[in-house]
């Protein structure tokens, strides 16, 4: 169970707001956050929560979810107070606002795990491209509101490109299950810059690679999920490839500090990687490390993935070019040992 009174959440929080950014633009504003239960959206959440108690005059914010109970167990008393509205509703029908229309919307509602990409491909599809365009249509037309969608590594097959910046786009087959995400992802993008032709619209695209941290789903099938489920449990860790495959990962404190420097310091129109090139690893040297957060360690095991409910991915390497990002003073910190351990710590009482 998530707990945003843990310790290492509390640290995690106040390490973000920390970062020397100007806070002070949000005061007065009214942000409207989907995905709020999520592990992305509900780290975003906090940190507007504490802003509008501790530090900003006349923050408004709106989570629009599916299941307020749901929000409401995953946040408590945080919620409470003036200023905090939980909205429940549909992206493909986003409801009117009570506080009106939002200055700011943050998109973070999408299905993430392989799971889904086999057994709900048309439900992420709703999610990135069709819910995109439902919010935009029902409170971006008047083209004085601000966007921050939290994309995705949309480049599909870029083995031979070593790492990738924002312009190198890989190939990737439409009729692939799997490319539900990407696709999807993608078509987003494209919606956010028509918007900016059309209506002036001010977006922001953070394109995010491997992020983990507290409050992650354990059984959503991600390697991170695995290893530390398989810890928390004591149980051996199983890896169904043969875990040669690279992937940089990112604590999810840093990600979401790269999100506001995004939206504080960026620009309009600007899309950045986020993720951390010096955490790139083998899954296996990835699940070697969280072995170690037990002791004894566990072992490690491997076995045949089940293709019915899981769609395997296909490039080996995901090591993203942070140039972009960099620029606007962010620097990914926690490695990747410290990010499991944390990660782990967060489950415990």
């Amino acid at each position: 169970m998530f707990d945003p009174t843990h310790p290492i959440v509390t640290e995690d929080i106040e390490k973000i707001l920390a970062e020397a950014l100007p806070w002070e633009a949000l005061a007065g504003q009214h942000v409207l956050v989907t995905g709020a239960t999520g592990m992305l959206g509900g780290y975003l959440t906090l940190c507007l929560l504490r802003l509008g108690r501790m530090r900003l005059n006349g923050l408004r914010i709106s989570l629009l979810v599916r299941d307020a109970a749901r929000a409401q167990a995953r946040f408590g008393d945080l919620l409470s107070g003036a200023g905090v509205d939980v909205v429940s509703g549909s992206l493909q029908s986003p409801p009117q606002l009570p506080a009106g229309m939002p200055d700011l919307i943050i998109h973070a509602a999408s299905p993430a795990s392989p799971r889904d990409y086999a057994t709900h491909p048309v439900d992420v599809i709703r999610a990135n491209a069709a819910g995109t365009m439902a919010l935009l249509d029902a409170y971006a037309r008047g083209g004085d509101s601000r966007f921050l969608f939290l994309g995705s590594a949309v480049y599909g097959s870029t083995e031979n490109l070593g790492p990738v910046d924002e312009d190198s786009f890989g190939a990737v087959p439409t009729l692939d299950a799997r490319n539900c995400y990407i696709e999807s992802k993608r078509m987003a993008e494209t919606l956010l810059e028509s918007w900016r032709c059309q209506y002036g619209l001010d977006y922001r695209i953070g394109r995010i690679f491997h992020t983990f941290g507290p409050g992650l789903n354990l059984d959503d099938g991600r390697i991170f999920s695995d290893v530390l489920r398989a810890a928390l449990a004591r149980q051996p860790i199983v890896l169904t490839s043969d875990g040669l495959a690279r992937r940089a990962f990112c604590y999810l404190a840093d990600t979401v500090s790269a999100f506001f420097h995004l939206l504080l310091a960026g620009r309009p129109g600007l899309a950045c990687n986020i993720g951390n090139p010096d955490n790139e690893l083998t899954i296996r040297e990835f699940a070697s490390l969280a072995s170690r957060l037990t002791d004894p360690p566990l072992p490690l095991h491997f076995a045949a993935p089940d293709l019915s409910a899981y769609t395997p991915a296909r490039t080996s390497r995901g090591q993203p070019d942070i140039t972009r990002i960099r620029a606007l003073g962010w620097r990914p910190a926690v490695t990747a040992a410290d990010a499991l351990a944390r990660t782990y710590r967060s489950f415990l009482p």
